[in-house]
């Protein structure tokens, strides 16, 4: 049987799904009041945080810890995660490839995005590696702002 936090909950992630993201400050300050918490969650859906998230694959462990090490000791990463266990499927000079690789997950700052990319493309042993990049909507305040600290400026 749900708790009365858990059910309040439940209606306010109801409530907002069902407004289709219109009364999305409201279901923050709902979402607020349940959990108790005395920060607002940061940002909103478009208002950006400043904070971005980097995928990047690697072919083995050993060039993952080099590279996160890099990034990370740079400052163009606050917090990088090795996801082992990636497979990936692709066409490279016409050809279908098939290889077991790990994921990098990067945290930064969204300006840093275009140097990090550089800074990939000048250590990592593939021709072209895969890096892609997106903006973190919204997220624990706390956590983004250590991201912020943590990095280089611009």
């Amino acid at each position: 049987m749900p708790t009365d936090r858990q059910f309040q909950l439940f209606l306010v992630l109801t409530f907002a799904i069902a407004a289709g993201g219109i009364l999305l400050p409201m279901f923050r300050s709902g979402l607020n009041r349940v959990l108790g918490s005395s920060r607002t969650l940061m940002s909103a859906a478009g208002e950006g945080t400043g904070v971005s998230v980097c995928y990047i694959t690697v072919p083995n462990a050993e060039e993952a810890d080099k590279l996160a090490g890099k990034l990370v000791e740079s400052k163009l990463a606050a917090c990088v995660n090795v996801i082992p266990g990636v497979q990936s499927v692709y066409t490279w000079q016409g050809k279908v490839e098939k290889d077991n690789e790990l994921l990098l997950m990067v945290k930064t700052r969204t300006e840093l995005t275009d140097k990090l990319s550089i800074f990939v493309k000048q250590h990592h042993p593939y021709d072209v590696p895969e890096v892609i990049c997106t903006g973190i909507t919204a997220g624990l305040p706390e956590y983004l702002d250590w991201v912020k600290e943590t990095t280089a400026d611009p």
